[in-house]
């Protein structure tokens, strides 16, 4: 179809052999000229079915490329090798676990013909039930992954930039402006600003890549109705094993793009950033994840001693409170007590990410309670 851009689609995949097919299923009958699209999948050593499930639909589909990336050490690698191969005049991006909708290309391209400015569209994530099972359906009714909400952004528009570089502008947490690759598109002049590639560490890569493209004087566009279904983990363990990788990755931006200022954040009525000029750069979340266990361990102490923990304790069990309370929405309402311990768990998880990070990152931080 003469006029329409050349579309790229790169996907990093490692052993997805469960979810796979379904991406490809979606991928191969988007509403686009199938001449005007290019499906770069990278593989980062995949020791399952994913490489073998690739090649078969190759046979048919001459539009999927297949690079395999030795020793490959993240995602970004992988795309990395995708990029240095790619074609087209825009590069969009998603995962081996998700199914985009067929008007997804078009969808999130509009922006791109409309202001010459934006470098970088991005799309909203939702859940595609597939397995049913109790993590699934939490993720589902949370919101898991939604970019509805980030830099208070609700609705389709530009995302604010970076003014101060700040620890919460830059860290990948709910007010920094980033997309996810999971549902994200790059114009080419702006990912050739920016030198095509991801940077080579091994995590937060899409954090980074989207703080340079703003850097580089390009734009950052929200595009709702630009949809991603999300496949998300089949267990608690493995989701909050995803959960502790978002949680080591946030202190890494931190230390590459924030000047050196310590933020306090109250996680009240609205998020608060209070910044302190101090030696080192960070930050602390406080919110009722902290402060039911601060309080908590208070009241042990203060028993242990003898001492009356009566305050404490009523402080404890507010914050408990107000943390649990909004599991009360999920349904079915029966599972309160698994759908209470998949919250706990998973914001744990991140919260020992955190720690983690920060140790290996030498960043203050202190992580974000749900």
């Amino acid at each position: 179809m003469q006029g329409k851009p050349f579309i790229t689609v790169i996907n990093p995949v490692r052993n997805t052999q469960r979810t796979l097919a379904r991406c490809l299923e979606s991928l191969v009958v988007l509403d686009y000229p199938m001449e005007n699209l290019e499906f770069i999948f990278a593989d980062g050593g995949s020791t399952d079915a994913t490489v073998s499930i690739i090649k078969e639909w190759q046979k048919r589909y001459p539009q999927i490329k297949l690079v395999e990336v030795a020793n490959c050490k993240s995602p970004g690698q992988a795309r990395n090798a995708a990029l240095a191969i790619a074609r087209g005049d825009y590069i969009a991006f998603t995962d081996g676990d998700c199914y985009v909708r067929k008007d997804w290309v078009n969808k999130i391209l509009e922006p791109f013909l409309k202001d010459s400015t934006i470098g970088m569209v991005g799309g909203e994530i939702h859940t595609m039930r597939t397995d049913h099972n109790n993590t699934e359906i939490y993720c589902e009714q949370t919101k898991f992954l939604s970019v509805a909400g980030r830099c208070n952004l609700t609705s389709e528009g530009y995302y604010p930039t970076i003014k101060k570089d700040l620890p919460h502008e830059v860290n990948g947490n709910i007010h920094s402006p980033f997309f996810a690759t999971a549902n994200a598109a790059v114009s080419k002049k702006a990912a050739d600003a920016i030198g095509r590639e991801f940077w080579h560490e091994i995590t937060n890569e899409d954090v980074d890549f989207s703080i340079r493209i703003l850097k580089a004087g390009y734009k950052l566009y929200y595009k709702p109705d630009a949809v991603v279904e999300h496949m998300h983990r089949m267990s608690l363990a493995d989701y909050s094993k995803q959960l502790f990788g978002y949680g080591f990755g946030h202190p890494l931006p931190v230390k590459a793009h924030a000047k050196k200022v310590f933020e306090i954040c109250l996680q009240y009525f609205s998020y608060i950033y209070i910044p302190v000029p101090f030696f080192f750069k960070g930050v602390l979340y406080i919110g009722n994840f902290h402060l039911m266990h601060i309080f908590g361990l208070v009241s042990l102490i203060q028993l242990a001693l003898g001492r009356s923990a009566l305050i404490s304790g009523i402080l404890f069990a507010l914050f408990t409170l107000l943390y649990f309370w909004p599991v009360l929405k999920i349904k079915p309402r029966g599972k309160f007590l698994i759908w209470a311990k998949i919250r706990y768990l998973s914001n744990w998880a991140l919260m020992r990410g955190g720690f983690k990070g920060m140790r290996a990152w030498k960043v203050f931080y202190i992580e974000s309670s749900w």
